[in-house]
């Protein structure tokens, strides 16, 4: 560090030092008192020798002093003094420029604002996390839910849980892992958002990007441009509106952003005496359950997840519903008294969330018996019991609505559950041992790759099926 120092103090003094060179003898004068030191005796040493070559007696006598001159002795007190204190003050000068240079960009520069963040579970960062806040250069973790964050600049931000977001400066983020969605108008032109596998550059408009497993970056043009560097090659890809590609550290290449893929609780009651608790769900007896959607054949699929979507009338094909069939064998001979159908929500990975607000679903019970005996491998979207074309509509002459629940945007686990008295009047109007429910999302997304909603199936490793918990009274009692 000697001789960088010392290399750094001569272009210093010789007034040669780059503006690369100036950050570096900062971050080192900061950063090591031995660095400070260092400097300081080297700029007193510079400085004295500059004086004491600017003699008076030199400068006045317009020569050299003679021999004779030299041999007079002089007061050693002022001149000496003045020579040494001169020197220490341009030192001193230059450390406090450095100082206040360094100081200032070391201050926290607000360039942002997190301006909704309802809802929204935070994990551990280095920026406030309330609605309102002014942001600067920092890191946000979000768990749960969409944050919106507006640049000074114009530029707009809708981050979605779980995210790793940087905030660089007022021009430039980086998008370490999950998901967000930018705008940016012609204020904002030239944003950048970095991940780790490439660089993206808006041009005046509005994208998604999608960080996963840390390294590859899917980007979406939702209109607009946006020129992508990869970070390895260099390449430059210019992504017009509805073009998308996937970013790893080794390659480019395209992708079909509508060609959705997914990633991959009983407490005890106390009843009224002659009343009883019975839970059924699609993994039990003769259940079943399943989802159709639009297009027959989705490259992407799942058999774990019962995937439902609402998009938009010119995205027919990515409709979704989910069905559930339950066996209600163990409920003949009794009455329902109450009953909660439960479903429990897990991420999908598929779409963006802040493409959907939030989100109402409801939940029909097929009327007609007749078509209970559907199929759970080959449920297609034109022979489903009790469907209709559009997004979320039904056949109202086979089905009957039993219950709704909410939503909230960008929250993607959780359990939800519809508990009505219509829920229990349908189970106890049935004349066979079997009900057939359709659910179905009543909000519509936006349709530029929105977000599908996954509730687990019979199949899940994990979390529990579609779940009916039922108060009965009769049989036994």
């Amino acid at each position: 560090m000697t001789e960088e120092l010392r290399t750094l103090c001569s272009a210093t003094v010789e007034g040669t030092l780059t503006p690369e060179q100036t950050q570096r003898l900062e971050v080192l004068v900061q950063a090591d008192p031995a660095a400070r030191r260092f400097v300081v005796e080297y700029l007193n040493l510079h400085a004295s020798l500059k004086w004491a070559a600017g003699d008076p007696q030199m400068l006045a006598n317009g020569h050299a002093p003679s021999d004779a001159a030299r041999s007079q002795p002089k007061p050693a007190s002022r001149s000496s003094r003045f020579v040494k204190w001169t020197g220490w003050i341009v030192a001193a000068s230059l450390l406090v420029g450095v100082g206040i240079a360094a100081y200032t960009r070391a201050q926290p520069q607000e360039f942002a604002r997190l301006v909704d963040a309802n809802g929204c579970k935070w994990e551990s960062g280095t920026l406030p996390t309330e609605s309102g806040a002014r942001l600067g250069t920092g890191r946000l973790r979000l768990a749960e839910g969409v944050a919106r964050f507006v640049f000074d600049n114009g530029a707009e931000l809708r981050l979605e849980g779980p995210a790793d977001l940087e905030l660089q400066n007022g021009n430039r983020c980086t998008l370490h892992s999950g998901r967000l969605v930018a705008r940016c108008p012609e204020t904002a032109r030239g944003f950048f958002v970095d991940t780790p596998s490439a660089s993206l550059k808006d041009l005046g408009t509005e994208f998604g990007v999608s960080v996963t497993d840390g390294k590859t970056s899917d980007v979406q043009v939702f209109e607009g441009r946006v020129d992508v560097t990869h970070g390895k090659t260099g390449q430059v890809e210019q992504l017009l509106t509805g073009r998308g590609m996937r970013f790893t550290p080794e390659s480019a290449t395209p992708l079909d952003p509508k060609a959705e893929g997914p990633r991959t609780m009983d407490e005890a009651v106390s009843l009224p005496v002659g009343q009883r608790l019975i839970t059924i769900s699609t993994a039990s007896g003769k259940g079943k359950d399943g989802y159709v959607a639009g297009k027959p054949n989705l490259l992407h699929s799942s058999d774990v997840l019962l995937l439902v979507k609402c998009s938009t009338a010119n995205n027919p094909d990515y409709h979704r519903k989910a069905y559930v069939g339950l066996d209600l064998a163990p409920l003949v001979g009794t009455r329902v008294q109450s009953a909660t159908l439960t479903f429990a929500q897990t991420p999908t990975g598929m779409g963006f969330a802040s493409e959907v607000p939030d989100s109402t679903f409801s939940v029909y019970g097929v009327t007609d018996e007749k078509l209970n005996d559907w199929p759970e491998d080959n449920l297609l979207w034109e022979s489903a019991p009790g469907n209709a074309a559009g997004g979320a509509a039904v056949n109202p002459a086979k089905t009957r609505k039993v219950g709704q629940f909410q939503v909230r945007q960008g929250v993607k686990a959780g359990v939800s559950s519809v508990s009505t008295p219509e829920l229990a009047e349908f189970l106890n109007s049935r004349k066979q041992p079997f009900a057939t429910f359709i659910l179905a999302r009543d909000t519509v997304g936006s349709g530029r790759n929105d977000y599908v909603h996954g509730f687990a199936g019979r199949d899940h490793p994990t979390l529990p099926p579609p779940t009916l918990k039922l108060v009965v009274a009769g049989r036994g009692n």
